[in-house]
Protein backbone atom coordinates (compact mmCIF):
# COMPACT_ATOMS: atom_id res chain seq x y z
CA UNK A 1 0.00 0.00 0.00
CA UNK A 2 0.85 3.77 -0.04
CA UNK A 3 1.14 4.30 3.26
CA UNK A 4 4.25 4.91 5.61
CA UNK A 5 4.86 1.33 6.17
CA UNK A 6 4.09 0.64 2.29
CA UNK A 7 6.97 -1.59 0.56
CA UNK A 8 7.57 -2.32 -2.72
CA UNK A 9 6.90 -5.91 -4.19
CA UNK A 10 8.32 -5.45 -7.79
CA UNK A 11 8.79 -2.13 -10.17
CA UNK A 12 9.72 -2.09 -13.79
CA UNK A 13 13.09 -1.65 -15.17
CA UNK A 14 12.35 2.18 -15.89
CA UNK A 15 12.20 2.50 -12.05
CA UNK A 16 14.68 0.66 -11.24
CA UNK A 17 16.92 3.25 -13.51
CA UNK A 18 15.40 5.76 -10.87
CA UNK A 19 17.16 3.02 -7.95
CA UNK A 20 13.70 1.94 -7.03
CA UNK A 21 14.45 -1.63 -5.32
CA UNK A 22 11.71 -4.86 -4.51
CA UNK A 23 11.50 -4.32 -0.38
CA UNK A 24 11.97 -0.73 -0.41
CA UNK A 25 9.79 1.48 1.57
CA UNK A 26 6.63 3.19 -0.46
CA UNK A 27 7.68 6.15 0.89
CA UNK A 28 11.46 5.98 -0.46
CA UNK A 29 10.34 4.81 -3.91
CA UNK A 30 8.52 8.10 -4.39
CA UNK A 31 10.69 10.52 -3.36
CA UNK A 32 13.78 8.58 -5.84
CA UNK A 33 11.46 8.25 -8.70
CA UNK A 34 8.58 10.83 -8.03
CA UNK A 35 6.44 10.21 -11.30
CA UNK A 36 5.83 6.54 -10.21
CA UNK A 37 2.63 4.99 -10.05
CA UNK A 38 1.62 2.84 -7.33
CA UNK A 39 -0.05 0.03 -7.74
CA UNK A 40 -2.22 -2.39 -5.29
CA UNK A 41 -1.24 -6.47 -5.35
CA UNK A 42 -3.24 -8.65 -6.81
CA UNK A 43 -2.03 -11.87 -6.10
CA UNK A 44 -4.92 -14.53 -7.33
CA UNK A 45 -3.75 -12.66 -11.04
CA UNK A 46 -0.45 -13.30 -9.81
CA UNK A 47 -0.38 -17.09 -9.33
CA UNK A 48 -2.78 -17.65 -12.20
CA UNK A 49 -0.10 -16.11 -14.30
CA UNK A 50 2.83 -17.84 -12.69
CA UNK A 51 0.63 -21.46 -12.83
CA UNK A 52 0.62 -20.36 -16.63
CA UNK A 53 4.35 -19.74 -17.08
CA UNK A 54 5.65 -23.07 -15.04
CA UNK A 55 2.82 -25.13 -17.10
CA UNK A 56 4.27 -23.55 -20.55
CA UNK A 57 8.56 -24.61 -19.23
CA UNK A 58 7.50 -27.61 -17.62
CA UNK A 59 5.77 -29.11 -21.47
CA UNK A 60 9.35 -27.92 -22.55
CA UNK A 61 11.69 -28.67 -19.86
CA UNK A 62 10.27 -31.32 -17.76
CA UNK A 63 12.94 -31.32 -15.38
CA UNK A 64 12.54 -28.26 -13.49
CA UNK A 65 13.23 -26.52 -9.97
CA UNK A 66 10.84 -23.91 -8.96
CA UNK A 67 12.99 -21.12 -7.47
CA UNK A 68 10.11 -18.41 -6.41
CA UNK A 69 6.94 -17.01 -8.09
CA UNK A 70 8.52 -16.34 -11.17
CA UNK A 71 11.89 -17.79 -11.52
CA UNK A 72 13.05 -21.87 -11.76
CA UNK A 73 15.86 -23.82 -13.10
CA UNK A 74 16.05 -26.60 -15.35
CA UNK A 75 17.88 -29.20 -16.95
CA UNK A 76 18.40 -28.16 -20.69
CA UNK A 77 21.18 -30.69 -21.03
CA UNK A 78 19.35 -33.15 -23.59
CA UNK A 79 18.06 -30.07 -25.83
CA UNK A 80 21.12 -28.34 -25.81
CA UNK A 81 22.78 -31.79 -26.66
CA UNK A 82 19.57 -32.56 -29.28
CA UNK A 83 19.61 -29.48 -31.22
CA UNK A 84 22.08 -27.79 -33.10
CA UNK A 85 21.41 -24.01 -33.14
CA UNK A 86 20.16 -23.96 -29.20
CA UNK A 87 20.50 -20.00 -28.39
CA UNK A 88 18.15 -19.80 -31.46
CA UNK A 89 16.13 -22.39 -30.19
CA UNK A 90 15.97 -20.59 -26.45
CA UNK A 91 14.90 -17.44 -28.34
CA UNK A 92 11.76 -19.16 -30.56
CA UNK A 93 11.26 -20.65 -26.18
CA UNK A 94 11.39 -17.17 -25.04
CA UNK A 95 9.03 -15.52 -28.21
CA UNK A 96 6.37 -18.34 -27.73
CA UNK A 97 6.25 -18.01 -23.97
CA UNK A 98 5.69 -14.03 -24.74
CA UNK A 99 2.84 -14.87 -27.54
CA UNK A 100 1.32 -17.45 -25.13
CA UNK A 101 1.46 -15.73 -21.59
CA UNK A 102 2.17 -11.95 -22.22
CA UNK A 103 5.49 -12.95 -19.67
CA UNK A 104 8.32 -11.54 -20.70
CA UNK A 105 11.67 -13.85 -19.70
CA UNK A 106 15.46 -13.76 -19.58
CA UNK A 107 17.34 -16.78 -19.68
CA UNK A 108 20.88 -17.96 -18.22
CA UNK A 109 22.23 -21.09 -19.66
CA UNK A 110 25.24 -22.70 -17.62
CA UNK A 111 27.29 -25.54 -16.40
CA UNK A 112 26.03 -25.04 -13.29
CA UNK A 113 22.76 -23.32 -11.52
CA UNK A 114 24.73 -20.51 -10.02
CA UNK A 115 26.20 -19.63 -13.16
CA UNK A 116 22.64 -19.58 -14.67
CA UNK A 117 21.66 -18.05 -12.31
CA UNK A 118 24.14 -15.21 -13.06
CA UNK A 119 23.48 -15.34 -16.13
CA UNK A 120 19.99 -15.00 -16.15
CA UNK A 121 20.49 -11.29 -14.45
CA UNK A 122 22.66 -10.35 -16.95
CA UNK A 123 20.47 -8.85 -19.33
CA UNK A 124 17.05 -7.91 -18.49
CA UNK A 125 14.50 -8.39 -20.21
CA UNK A 126 14.37 -11.14 -22.86
CA UNK A 127 18.06 -11.41 -22.23
CA UNK A 128 19.85 -14.74 -23.10
CA UNK A 129 23.30 -15.18 -21.72
CA UNK A 130 25.37 -18.46 -21.98
CA UNK A 131 28.14 -18.72 -19.38
CA UNK A 132 30.34 -21.42 -20.04
CA UNK A 133 33.56 -22.21 -17.25
CA UNK A 134 35.85 -20.85 -19.77
CA UNK A 135 34.11 -17.54 -19.60
CA UNK A 136 33.34 -17.00 -15.98
CA UNK A 137 36.42 -14.35 -15.70
CA UNK A 138 35.14 -12.44 -18.77
CA UNK A 139 32.01 -12.29 -17.85
CA UNK A 140 31.44 -12.00 -13.99
CA UNK A 141 34.51 -10.18 -12.79
CA UNK A 142 33.78 -6.94 -14.14
CA UNK A 143 30.79 -7.17 -12.34
CA UNK A 144 29.78 -5.67 -8.90
CA UNK A 145 29.74 -7.67 -5.69
CA UNK A 146 25.81 -6.55 -5.20
CA UNK A 147 25.20 -9.05 -8.03
CA UNK A 148 26.75 -12.23 -7.19
CA UNK A 149 24.06 -14.91 -6.42
CA UNK A 150 23.76 -15.78 -2.62
CA UNK A 151 25.82 -13.01 -1.26
CA UNK A 152 22.91 -10.73 0.96
CA UNK A 153 22.53 -6.76 1.23
CA UNK A 154 24.45 -6.86 4.37
CA UNK A 155 27.19 -8.54 3.10
CA UNK A 156 27.70 -6.84 -0.05
CA UNK A 157 28.62 -3.08 1.76
CA UNK A 158 30.87 -4.71 4.51
CA UNK A 159 33.13 -6.20 1.40
CA UNK A 160 32.90 -3.08 -0.52
CA UNK A 161 34.50 -1.38 2.57
CA UNK A 162 37.42 -3.41 2.40
CA UNK A 163 37.90 -2.49 -1.17
CA UNK A 164 36.00 -5.53 -2.68
CA UNK A 165 34.14 -3.45 -5.32
CA UNK A 166 33.34 -6.27 -8.02
CA UNK A 167 33.02 -9.97 -8.03
CA UNK A 168 36.70 -9.99 -9.64
CA UNK A 169 38.13 -8.43 -6.34
CA UNK A 170 36.49 -11.07 -4.80
CA UNK A 171 37.76 -14.19 -7.15
CA UNK A 172 41.51 -13.09 -6.29
CA UNK A 173 41.27 -13.04 -2.89
CA UNK A 174 39.25 -16.80 -2.36
CA UNK A 175 41.62 -18.04 -4.58
CA UNK A 176 44.56 -16.88 -2.67
CA UNK A 177 43.17 -18.19 -0.05
CA UNK A 178 43.22 -14.89 1.99
CA UNK A 179 42.16 -15.89 5.82
CA UNK A 180 40.38 -12.96 6.66
CA UNK A 181 37.70 -14.41 3.37
CA UNK A 182 38.06 -17.75 4.92
CA UNK A 183 36.47 -15.82 8.25
CA UNK A 184 34.43 -13.85 6.88
CA UNK A 185 32.15 -16.66 5.33
CA UNK A 186 33.24 -19.64 7.50
CA UNK A 187 31.22 -22.70 5.94
CA UNK A 188 30.22 -20.51 3.07
CA UNK A 189 33.61 -20.24 1.97
CA UNK A 190 34.43 -23.27 -0.45
CA UNK A 191 30.68 -22.89 -1.21
CA UNK A 192 31.51 -19.09 -2.79
CA UNK A 193 34.93 -20.87 -4.45
CA UNK A 194 33.23 -23.55 -6.02
CA UNK A 195 30.71 -21.04 -7.55
CA UNK A 196 33.59 -19.04 -8.83
CA UNK A 197 35.33 -22.42 -9.82
CA UNK A 198 32.02 -23.12 -12.07
CA UNK A 199 32.03 -26.20 -9.94
CA UNK A 200 29.04 -25.86 -7.48
CA UNK A 201 26.34 -27.77 -7.74
CA UNK A 202 24.52 -28.65 -11.36
CA UNK A 203 21.54 -30.56 -9.23
CA UNK A 204 18.05 -29.66 -10.44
Amino acid sequence: HQGRGGIVSTCSYKARGFGVRSGMPTYKATILCPEAILLPGDYKFYEKKSNEFFEFVKKIFPIIEIASIDECFVDATRKANEILDFPSYLKRFQKALFDKTQLKCSIGVGPTKFLAKMGSDIKKPMGLTFIPKEKIKDILYPLPIDDFFGIGKKTAPELKNEGINTIGDLAKLIFSDDPKMIKRFGKMYFYVKDCLDGESSDVV
